[in-house]
């Protein structure tokens, strides 16, 4: 197996895929529902930990 250079492979790796990482975070985001987001809370355990301010 070839030994990896940091420094120039994974730049090289990190340099052509950084987009596409980020164009699906942001296609994820446009997406993304308040509904969806509060289904997937659950409120007793906010009480349970007795979380009552959204700090």
């Amino acid at each position: 197996m070839k030994k990896l250079n940091l420094m120039t492979d994974v730049s090289h790796y990190v340099e052509q895929n950084i987009g596409i990482f980020h164009q699906k975070r942001i296609e994820s985001l446009d997406n993304l529902k308040l509904s969806q987001v509060l289904k997937r809370k659950n409120p007793y355990l906010f009480k349970a930990k007795y979380v009552s301010t959204a700090e």
